[in-house]
C-alpha cells in the first residue's frame, strides 16, 4: 500500500485501494458508487475494475445495425426501484429513458396449441380461456387453504403453487413465468430465494389474496401500484439505444479505472495487510478491500485455496444457457397476430422455445417502419443443450414453433442470434442455505464483499439495489483504517 512518514517516524497509510472484479452492472454500479462515497468523504482512493471481457456489461448489450436494435440479454428494467432511478438520474439519463407502450401490457400464454391472453383483472380471468373452469375454481379457493405449518421449509416453486393454488395453474401460469422469467425449472427452484416477497405474504397474511388485497389498500392510501404475488408493479423502461447507454455511462464515469480483458485467477488474504488480487497477466495487486462481482463459479474459482467452504457454496450455485434469437417479419406478411409484450410457453405444450417478446411494439426504434421484431428465447434449466445447437438448427426451432402457433409465417428477413452459456442463476432448493454460508464466511475476511446476480436476485433492479449498501460498508471499513500505523 502507498505510504509516508509522519512527524513522529511512524508510517501511514496515504491511500486506500479496493479492486472490483467483475465490469457488469453490479461491478460497476458498486465502483460508481465507491467513488460517489470517497468524494463526499474525502478519503484518497485507488480504485480498479477488471472485467475479464474486451467490454462491460456482462450479459447486457446492445447491438445496433442498422435500423434493428437487439438485446442480447435483458429487454429493460422495471420503473418500481428507487435505487436504478437513482443511478439514472445521477448519471444524467433521464432523458434518454423510454417506457413501455401502454399497449405492451397485453401477454399471451400457450394452452393447447394457442396463444390466450393473460387476463388482469378478477373479471378478466372469470370469462377467460387460460384455465379450465376447474383450474378457476380450484384458483379460487387459493384463501381456504391451509397455511404451511413449517415456514422454514424449503419448498419449490411448483410444490408451493400446486399448494396454493391447484395443480392447472401451477403447469400453466406458474411453470410458464417461471420459464421466462428464470429459465428454470420450477420443480427446482426454490421459493424463498426466487419469490421471496410471495414467501412473506403466506406467512403474514395466511393468503396470496388475502396479501394482495392489504396490498392494494395500502397501494391506494399511498397512491402506489400494488403489483402481483411475485412483486411490486412497474413499467418496462429502457433507452433510446437500449441498456447498453446505462453500461456506457457507468464505464465512463469510471473511466480508466475500467480494465477490459483483465481476467483474475486467484485471491489471496494477508491478514491485517489486506488481500492480493492475481491477474492473469501483470503483477499483482494489494488491495485493503476486494469486492467480487463476477459469476458464481468464478467467484468459486477465486476463493478456492483461501476457504474452502466459501467456494463449494458458491460454486454449488448452478447457471442456465441460454440462446436468444432475434427475427423481424415484414408485418404486411404475417396477417392477423396478436399485439403486445409477448407469450411464455408452459412445460408440456409441446414446443422447445421458452417463449418471445415482441420489442418492436414496446419500444420505439427497435426495427424499421412495418416489421416486426420478435426475439425468441430458448435453452434453461429444463433444455441444457439447446444454446449448444448451431445457428440453423437454432432458426428451424424457432420458425417451427413460431408457425405452430401463428398458423402462417414467413422466413424472417434479418436474424441475429447471441448464446449465453452461462445465462442466468438458479436458485435452487437449498440456495437459501448457500447464501447464508457465502455471508457467514465472508465475515471472516473483513474488507470482502460478494455481490451480483448468484445470491439475491437475478435483475437490473436487484444488482443495482445491492451496489449502495456494499459501498457504504465498504468505505466504512476503510474508515477505520484512516491513520492506521
Amino acid at each position: 500500500m502507498p505510504s509516508s512518514v509522519s512527524g513522529d517516524g511512524r508510517r501511514c497509510v496515504e491511500r486506500h485501494r479496493i479492486v472490483v472484479v467483475g465490469g457488469g452492472i453490479a461491478g460497476l454500479t458498486v465502483g460508481y458508487e465507491l467513488l460517489d462515497s470517497a468524494r463526499r468523504l474525502k478519503l484518497d482512493l485507488e480504485l480498479q475494475c477488471l472485467e475479464a471481457a474486451d467490454q462491460p456489461g456482462g450479459n447486457i448489450r446492445t447491438t445496433r445495425e442498422g435500423e434493428f436494435l437487439c438485446e442480447w440479454g435483458a429487454t429493460g428494467f422495471l420503473d418500481n426501484a428507487p435505487a436504478t432511478i437513482a443511478l439514472v438520474r445521477r448519471l444524467g439519463l433521464e432523458d434518454r429513458c423510454v417506457k413501455a407502450r401502454e399497449a405492451a401490457a397485453r401477454r399471451y400464454i400457450v394452452r393447447k396449441g394457442r396463444l390466450r391472453e393473460v387476463p388482469l383483472t378478477p373479471s378478466a380471468f372469470l370469462t377467460s380461456d387460460v384455465l379450465s373452469p376447474r383450474g378457476k375454481l380450484r384458483l379460487m379457493l387459493e384463501p381456504f387453504v391451509p397455511q404451511l405449518r413449517d415456514r422454514d421449509r424449503d419448498e419449490s416453486v411448483h410444490a408451493f403453487a400446486s399448494r396454493r393454488i391447484g395443480h392447472e395453474a401451477a403447469n400453466v401460469l406458474v411453470n410458464a413465468m417461471v420459464g421466462g422469467v428464470y429459465a428454470g425449472d420450477d420443480r427446482q427452484l426454490s421459493l424463498r430465494a426466487t419469490f421471496p416477497r410471495v414467501h412473506e405474504m403466506e406467512s403474514q397474511h395466511r393468503s396470496l389474496f388475502r396479501a394482495m388485497l392489504a396490498r392494494r389498500r395500502e397501494a391506494r392510501r399511498h397512491k402506489t401500484a400494488a403489483g402481483g404475488p411475485a412483486g411490486p408493479g412497474g413499467r418496462l423502461t429502457s433507452f433510446r439505444e437500449g441498456l447498453a447507454e446505462l453500461i456506457q455511462a457507468l464505464a465512463a464515469a469510471l473511466g480508466p479505472r475500467l480494465h477490459l480483458g483483465r481476467p483474475v485467477v486467484k485471491l489471496s488474504h494477508l491478514g491485517q495487510r489486506g488481500y492480493r488480487v492475481h491477474p492473469r497477466e501483470g503483477a499483482p495487486i494489494e488491495a485493503d478491500a476486494v469486492i467480487l462481482a463476477c459469476p458464481s463459479w468464478v467467484s468459486a474459482e477465486l476463493v478456492h485455496e483461501m476457504d474452502g467452504e466459501l467456494s463449494r457454496a458458491l460454486g454449488a450455485i448452478p447457471s442456465a444457457a441460454i440462446a436468444v434469437v432475434h427475427a423481424a417479419y415484414r408485418r404486411e406478411a404475417l396477417g392477423p397476430h396478436p399485439e403486445g409484450f409477448g407469450f411464455l410457453v408452459p412445460r408440456g405444450a409441446g414446443l422447445r422455445i421458452l417463449g418471445a417478446l415482441w420489442p418492436s411494439n414496446l419500444f420505439d426504434g427497435r426495427a424499421p417502419a412495418g416489421s416486426l421484431l420478435t426475439t425468441v428465447m430458448l435453452g434453461g434449466a429444463t433444455d441444457p443443450y439447446a444454446a449448444r445447437l448451431n445457428d440453423d438448427k437454432l432458426l428451424a426451432i424457432v420458425r417451427e414453433d413460431l408457425r405452430a402457433l401463428l398458423n402462417v409465417l414467413p422466413d424472417p428477413y434479418f436474424v441475429r442470434i447471441f448464446r449465453h452459456r452461462h445465462g442466468i442463476p438458479q436458485y435452487t432448493l437449498g440456495h437459501v442455505g448457500r447464501v447464508a454460508t457465502v455471508d457467514r464466511r465472508v465475515r471472516d475476511f473483513p474488507g470482502l464483499a460478494i455481490i451480483g446476480n448468484c445470491l439475491r436476485g437475478i435483475s437490473i433492479n436487484a444488482c443495482v439495489e445491492q451496489a449502495p449498501p456494499v459501498a457504504a460498508a465498504t468505505m466504512k471499513f476503510l474508515q477505520t483504517k484512516r491513520g492506521q500505523v
